[in-house]
């Protein structure tokens, strides 16, 4: 079995929706684990649905996604946990794939994402099954993921949704709290796991949709959010000596270069 971790941040609708299909669409029975920042009471009718299939941590008031994520995987009761954003919405057999890095340790695995624009970044497939719950076509999605699935892993992993055994989480330290954003504290987290030898893969064998940043820059508090992004980047820039980006072979740190005592 595995621990998902799911923060959430004043989300209900989407919360739903992902809480729903991650109970329906696994294999086996996993610890779901939800992390609320703030703002119990808008999800609390949510929570109380599902209250037989998953546990609530409340962390009383919003602290900010690395708080959420450190407190969930402490309680992890799995040494494989998935974490997951509270906008995604699982595939069927999703906890296979992960199940994959069982006897892998140093293997961090992300999760293939649909999304419904793009193209992004990330190069995620895209198709619109739906922009909100309400109009979301989750047969479709799940007819449609089953068809593009397919065994393979490419070396542009270290995103999210992404699983690993807590044992590094908790070696790295988890999520670096002095980021007051939600934005570039996962570029510093997976920094940390590359430094100490673990790799990063993206499995095709399973699809979570994504809606998209629904809580933070794309929610209704966009604005506040987005403000939050410069000031994370140039807090990484004064951590780390330089700014976050990909080298080559897709590595978070210039191999070989010296930056203010540490020998990338």
């Amino acid at each position: 079995m595995i621990s998902l971790i799911i923060p959430t941040y004043r989300n209900p609708d989407y919360l739903d929706l992902c809480l729903s299909s991650a109970i329906d669409q696994q294999v086996h029975k996993n610890e779901i684990i939800v992390v609320v920042d703030g703002f119990i009471e808008e999800s609390q009718e949510v929570l109380d649905k599902y209250k037989d299939n998953i546990k609530v941590l409340d962390l009383g008031e919003n602290q900010g996604m690395q708080h959420a994520l450190n407190l969930g995987v402490m309680n992890a009761t799995n040494e494989l946990i998935l974490i997951v954003n509270d906008d995604n919405v699982f595939c069927k057999d999703y906890d296979l794939a992960v199940l994959t890095i069982s006897d892998k340790e140093k293997t961090v695995l992300t999760l293939n994402q649909i999304e419904p624009t793009g193209p992004g970044i990330f190069h995620f497939p895209v198709n619109d099954f739906g922009k909100n719950p309400s109009e979301f076509e989750y047969d479709e999605f799940i007819k449609y993921e089953s068809v593009i699935k397919k065994d393979e892993l490419t070396v542009d992993g270290g995103i999210f949704p992404f699983a690993m055994h807590k044992k590094y989480y908790m070696a790295a330290g988890g999520f670096d709290t002095m980021y007051q954003s939600p934005f570039i504290c996962d570029w510093d987290f997976f920094l940390k796991l590359d430094l100490m030898g673990l790799g990063f893969v993206r499995t095709h064998n399973a699809h979570l949709y994504h809606f998209g940043s629904t809580a933070t820059k794309n929610g209704n508090e966009g604005d506040k959010f987005r403000a939050t992004e410069g000031p994370a980047a140039e807090m990484f820039t004064y951590k780390w000596g330089m700014h976050p980006q990909l080298f080559k072979n897709n590595s978070h740190r210039p191999k070989g270069s010296s930056i203010r005592g540490i020998n990338f």
